[in-house]
This record gives structure tokens, C-alpha cells and sequence, in this order.
């Protein structure tokens, strides 16, 4: 009976996935994070492409920022008057008012929408990682629900710049920008601390926890996982400076 119910279980079209999300192996576990998010997006992407309002999801915290992208208006006159209109660089002569302006802002925004995604993949991803229901990490369940938001933003057209192109459909470009690379990073930061469980329970109706460990030890990190976790942060920072690229070009940063 057990070797036919198995026998099922990896017969079955989406079995394998299971397999790679609750792999021992990290990068099989991101692959599997991945597919599976992958699924939800284009289901999502789909309802809001052909069953919701365009900007349905504007104005929301999944385009806004927490920290806003207020840049500086000023910064490009301070190193204007401390280093002249112009300066070399090789052979090159260059406007100091206006490359400050535009690469003093986009670093400055950088840090603005890092600390923005940050947050929230310290809450919803590394805390939410200290609960586990059954082999089900709670920061699991939010990186689908996450999936699944942004595929609406991208299927609505939610997000604050202009489409790449036509119109909802270009809204996919400005995913591929930078929205790509911090779903990707919350993945490797998901699969690399999915061991870091503090509580545990057999199901959700289950009401009693389990102590694994202590809340506030720092888990040690090592091999793969401390790889992986690396990534996530250093994707999390470029996908951040590709936004706040986006964000000068379109002047965003002046209001």
C-alpha cells in the first residue's frame, strides 16, 4: 500500500515539485520556490490581465514605498559649487550639476527602496521563517501569496511607471527590470533560512508549538545556505538600484 501511494505521489504531474521544495539541497529547494511561484504568477497575471481594472493595485504597499523616493533637488548644485560645472574623467568632460544630479540621486534612492524591500524580507520572510506548520515554513506560504500579488500588479498595470511599450503588456518589461530580481531574491533568502524554525506545530489546527530553538540565536549559516543568503541580499540591492534608476529617469524623485 505504501509503495502504491508513493508510486502516485511521483506519477503525479506536479510531484516533483514537492520533491524540489522540501529538498535538502538549497538550490533544488530555490528551483522549487521558483516554479511553484512561477505558477501562481501566471494565473495571477492572467486575472488581472483580462478580469481587473487597469491601476487596480496602485497606491498600494506592493508598488509604494515605505521610505518613499523623495531624492534631493540640491545635490547636483553642492558638487557644482565645489568642483566647478564641469570635471574630467579620462577624456571625457562632464556636467557635474547633472551627472550628481541624476547618479548622487539614483544611490541615494537606492538606499531608500532597499531598505523598503528589506524590511519587508525581514518580516515576512526571516521571521515567518521561525514558524514552521508541518514541513510548511509560514514564510513559504507568504513568498506564494507575494507570487501571486505581483502577478496582479504586473497583469494590472499597477505599477507607478509608464509601461514598456504596450501598455499592460509592457507592464511585463518593467517586471523583467527589476521586479524579477527581488521576487528571485526573497527565494534565495527563503531557501536559505528555512531551517531556522523556533516554533513548530503538526497543522494549522494543531495549537501546540513545539520550542525548536531559542527566538533571538542567530542561526548559523554555512556552505550552500550561507552562499544562497548572500545572493538574496546582493540581488536585493541591485533590483533596488534598477527601480531607483527608473524612478530618476521618470523624475519620481522630485515629488
Amino acid at each position: 500500500m505504501a509503495n502504491n501511494a508513493q508510486s502516485k505521489a511521483q506519477k503525479h504531474p506536479l510531484g516533483f515539485l514537492g520533491k524540489l521544495v522540501f529538498s535538502e539541497d538549497v538550490y533544488r529547494r530555490v528551483g522549487g520556490y521558483l516554479l511553484c511561484g512561477l505558477l501562481l504568477f501566471v494565473v495571477a497575471w492572467v486575472i488581472g490581465y483580462f478580469l481587473l481594472p487597469e491601476g487596480f493595485l496602485k497606491n498600494t504597499w506592493l508598488v509604494d514605498k515605505i521610505f518613499g523616493v523623495k531624492g534631493s533637488e540640491t545635490i547636483g548644485t553642492w558638487w557644482a559649487d565645489r568642483l566647478g560645472e564641469t570635471f574630467k574623467l579620462f577624456k571625457w568632460e562632464i556636467s557635474t550639476e547633472e551627472s550628481f544630479g541624476t547618479w548622487g540621486n539614483v544611490l541615494f534612492v537606492t538606499v531608500k527602496v532597499f531598505a523598503h524591500y528589506f524590511f519587508f524580507a525581514l518580516l515576512f520572510v526571516l521571521f515567518l521563517n521561525r514558524f514552521k506548520v508541518g514541513r510548511f515554513s509560514l514564510a513559504l506560504f507568504y513568498f506564494l501569496f507575494y507570487s501571486f500579488l505581483t502577478g496582479l500588479v504586473v497583469g494590472t498595470n499597477s505599477y507607478p511607471y509608464p509601461a514598456q511599450g504596450l501598455v499592460r503588456v509592457g507592464a511585463l518589461v518593467t517586471f523583467l527590470r527589476f521586479g524579477i530580481w527581488v521576487w528571485f531574491s526573497y527565494a534565495l533568502l527563503l531557501a536559505s533560512t528555512v531551517d531556522w524554525t523556533w516554533l513548530q506545530t503538526s497543522s494549522f489546527t494543531d495549537g501546540a508549538w513545539k520550542k525548536e530553538g531559542r527566538f533571538w540565536a542567530w542561526p548559523r549559516l554555512a556552505g550552500d545556505t550561507k552562499e544562497v543568503f548572500i545572493f538574496g541580499l546582493l540581488f536585493l540591492l541591485v533590483s533596488s538600484f534598477a527601480e531607483a534608476r527608473l524612478i530618476v529617469y521618470y523624475g519620481q524623485h522630485l515629488f
